[in-house]
């Protein structure tokens, strides 16, 4: 079987599972027939609305970086669906992609001939394929994020040392529930006896709900941002920005990284605090050089990466629902107040565009609405029609991706974004990077 074959079968799964499965009896009967290799590596699981894929990609650079072999579990990917499995920071390779998807594979079968209530989701089959991998590969850490919610998330099957919920905000509220104390209660969903909780900046009422279910699970101890660690004197510059860390065990003062954002300060240092906190059940520390090498080169692709094409200053920001299109405003203002900017926007359906658009109509000078490759955007009409409410003038539509892409650096601007939906991220990304 070729690595393209798979993918077609693994897409074909997804488009024909337009309706979400959740629930862990599939997950934990495929992970059965494979001999549970989720459990022969330590874990950390990390959830939350907003912030969780930093988070991952940090923890995970920060293990590398301290000698540790690291298997890292992300979803969506940008361009190529290696990226959501990875060893070291490397994707997995085609030739053992497909080894782990012909292993599974019988089992797969094993399952969908017991009817489709049995048949594994695209991110089922995925998820198991990543914990596999890991264990053949004997990974030390997993550092697992979690795709949608947490309670009833294929990534649930883990018995995680440390659990981190990064933010608690309004997206999926159709699935999760529509308020943030019901989202909450999903989200704590991962939180498992014995382990090592971490809370990011979370209103005090989900909160509380949160700190319930930890109670509630046996949980070995909470840490929240704000009491126990938190960040001071943010400074803000391009791929140069630096905070004080007030940590657990210790405390880092100028502390530089890379990736750009008004959220990764906060991400940051619930990385660090994760990462302390996993390390001393183990009667260990961090190294301090080691850690300020790592976040100084700490990038995380697809948000507020900076690129230039055809000579142009491009930003991906994947700002996907409205707390994140509400941070890239104010990542606007700390990084290019006055820079005239130019936006290629796409956003999904189900998503709540209509206060989205509000906010991005304030951002940029000039604006094109897109189409995404998914199934969940049916009608991007709809997000232009609503921005006209409240933009009627530089505004535009153009369906084709591609084309409107073209289009965009045609504008005159200082800076060119492509915003809004990840999967529309991606897309663009393919068309400069290695396409396959």
């Amino acid at each position: 079987m070729r690595m393209d074959e798979v993918v077609e079968k693994l897409y074909g799964k997804k488009a024909g599972n337009i309706k979400i499965k959740l629930g862990l009896k599939r997950i934990e009967t495929l992970c059965e027939y494979l001999g549970n290799p989720q459990n022969n590596f330590k874990t950390i699981h990390v959830a939350g609305t907003n912030g969780k894929g930093s988070v991952t990609k940090a923890l995970s650079d920060i293990f590398i970086k301290e000698g540790y072999k690291v298997g890292t579990f992300i979803s969506p990917h940008l361009v190529h669906i290696n990226e959501r499995i990875r060893i070291n920071g490397i994707n997995i390779p085609d030739e053992d992609f497909v080894r782990v998807y012909s292993e599974v594979l019988p089992y797969i079968e094993r399952m969908e001939s017991l009817g489709e209530d049995m048949s594994p989701s695209f991110f089922e089959i995925i998820t198991a394929m990543a914990f596999k991998y890991f264990s053949d590969e004997n990974v030390s850490i997993g550092v697992i994020e979690v795709g949608l919610g947490g309670r009833l998330d294929s990534t649930n099957v883990i018995q995680s040392d440390v659990d981190v919920i990064s933010t608690i905000q309004y997206d999926h509220m159709k699935i999760l529930g529509d308020t943030l104390e019901d989202i909450a209660f999903e989200k704590a969903g991962i939180i498992k006896e014995g382990a090592s909780v971490i809370l990011g900046d979370i209103p005090e009422s989900p909160k509380d709900i949160i700190i319930r279910k930890a109670h509630t699970a046996r949980a070995k101890e909470i840490f929240e941002f704000g009491k126990e660690f938190e960040f001071e004197n943010p400074r803000f510059s391009i791929n140069w920005n630096m905070i004080d860390y007030k940590g657990i065990f210790g405390d880092y003062k100028d502390l530089i990284f890379k990736s750009n954002g008004a959220y990764q300060p906060h991400n940051i240092s619930l990385a660090v605090a994760a990462a302390e906190i996993f390390l001393k059940r183990y009667n260990k520390s961090l190294d301090e050089n080691k850690l300020r090498e790592t976040l100084k080169k700490f990038r995380w692709e697809g948000r507020f990466e900076i690129t230039e094409q055809s000579g142009k200053k491009l930003i991906l920001e994947g700002a996907h629902n409205p707390d994140g299109v509400k941070m890239l405003r104010k990542t606007l203002d700390l990084y290019m107040p006055t820079a005239k900017k130019a936006a290629l926007i796409g956003i999904l359906d189900d998503k709540d565009f209509t206060d989205m658009v509000k906010d991005l109509s304030l951002m940029f000078d000039d604006i094109i609405i897109t189409s995404i490759p998914n199934n969940r955007s049916v009608n991007p009409e709809k997000v232009f029609e609503e921005l006209l409410k409240v933009k009627p003038t530089n505004v535009t539509f153009i369906k084709d991706p591609k084309e409107a892409y073209k289009k965009l650096l045609t504008k005159n601007a200082d800076y060119y974004f492509v915003t809004g939906s990840l999967y529309l991220v991606g897309e663009i990304r393919s068309y400069f990077g290695d396409n396959r």
